[in-house]
């Protein structure tokens, strides 16, 4: 299955009055007409995102008064008032809503349905180019948004081989008819049916302005007289248009995008492992023969400085047996002077000091007590001049006469 391409410029598929028309622009870019949406399909470029305007004749649409405000709870009123008046299950039908006005405790709604059957049929081609529309909208909506500023707007143009009326107010569309021809005469005399229809919803026919399709120019004389003399507006049908606020995409078609992105992404998430892969392949060979050479260096300069690392080990090792004799902090004199300004208490006594090398040494010695033997030793510990020196000891005995005998050695 060829991989979907990241889609890069929305381009977007219209009804017009033989066929569809593709593309257009607000930077002057003109539309290209084409005849089938197989046409239109193969027009669009291989990076070409899809936002295509439905016709009035394939959508249902059916204004509602509904006794609710939020916008989650009105979309659940609306499908199951849909399918109680068609014959349609929830799961065969796409539906939305445009909200035309609200009040405190209701919402008068404009509800729009098209059957999934019948949006597939249409929209085949595309899915045969991999390219389902990201937005699906209805074109009347999206003219009348051209309007907003228009109290009642009148919609005429052309949809294929139909003649719409839409109606609108302040920028919504409330009401759309298609009646299936394209002839003036059998149009015009149709045209009280479908105001009459439109009274009848409760929609309001007291046009504040009518727009008529540019090619239906010569048909205004006869709308005037139908719709009342307000202002003319002649209309370009190949202008960009808004999305507007429905989107009739199936919930199946965004699971189905979903899928063919989510595979292509993994395809590329795997290639892009595999060139990663070996390019961690090649770095590690370049690294371990950088690593080779760099061992190699190393070697030979362990064996040039060989000697004078000999050298100066056979310096330390004498320096080390000398030190006991140069330093003066080890010196038995010095040693005993730090041992006798250790006692905390005139009661210990220093019973006998061995040193038995400048680098180890024993002291015995009685103490009034337990705690003053051990802080006897801990006095010894923290003594700045025998800091060099490991000090430790066993603990001290008791003796008849509740005094405290230890031994403290020390070596460096």
């Amino acid at each position: 299955m060829t991989r979907p391409r990241p889609r890069t410029r929305m381009i977007r598929i219209t009804p017009a009055a033989e066929g569809w028309s593709v593309g257009g622009s607000a930077d002057g870019e003109p539309a290209r007409l084409a005849r089938t949406m197989e046409e239109a399909a193969a027009s669009l470029p291989a990076d070409a995102s899809v936002s295509l305007s439905l016709p009035v004749s394939a959508v249902l649409l059916e204004r509602m008064k509904l006794p609710a405000t939020d916008r989650e709870e009105l979309g659940g009123m609306v499908v199951l008032q849909l399918e109680k008046t068609l014959p349609y299950s929830g799961e065969e039908l796409t539906s939305g809503h445009d909200i035309i006005r609200q009040g405190e405790t209701e919402s008068d709604v404009l509800a729009i349905a098209v059957s999934n059957e019948q949006l597939d049929a249409i929209c085949e081609p595309l899915r045969g180019r991999r390219m389902l529309p990201a937005q699906v909208g209805i074109y009347a909506s999206q003219l009348a948004a051209r309007y907003p500023e228009e109290e009642v707007l009148a919609l005429v143009y052309r949809e294929g081989d139909s003649t719409v009326l839409g109606i609108a107010q302040s920028g919504k569309l409330v009401a759309a008819h298609a009646y299936p021809t394209t002839n003036r005469t059998e149009f015009l005399t149709e045209l009280p049916r479908l105001m009459l229809a439109a009274e009848l919803e409760g929609t309001p026919i007291n046009f504040t302005k009518i727009v008529v399709e540019r090619e239906l120019a010569g048909w205004i004389d006869g709308l005037k007289s139908q719709l009342g003399d307000a202002r003319i507006d002649l209309m370009t049908m190949d202008l960009p248009l808004e999305q507007g606020a429905v989107n009739l995409v199936p919930a199946g078609w965004t699971q189905e995008k979903r899928k063919l992105e989510q595979s292509a992404k993994v395809r590329d998430w795997l290639a892009l492992a595999g060139v990663i892969y070996l390019c961690l392949l090649l770095a590690a060979a370049a690294y371990i023969i950088w690593l080779q050479r760099q061992v190699g260096q190393v070697n030979a300069l362990v064996v040039q400085a060989s000697p004078t690392v000999n050298d100066i080990g056979s310096r330390k090792a004498r320096w080390t047996a000398l030190a006991p004799a140069t330093d003066p902090n080890r010196y038995a004199v010095e040693l005993l002077q730090q041992i006798n300004q250790s006692i905390p208490n005139e009661d210990l006594h220093v019973t006998d000091f061995e040193q038995q090398s400048p680098s180890e040494f024993e002291i015995t010695g009685e103490a009034p007590s337990l705690d003053v033997a051990n802080q006897y030793l801990n006095g010894l510990q923290d003594n700045a001049a025998l800091k060099a020196f490991h000090i430790t000891g066993s603990p001290p005995t008791v003796l008849s006469n509740d005094h405290a005998a230890f031994v403290i050695d020390a070596a460096l």
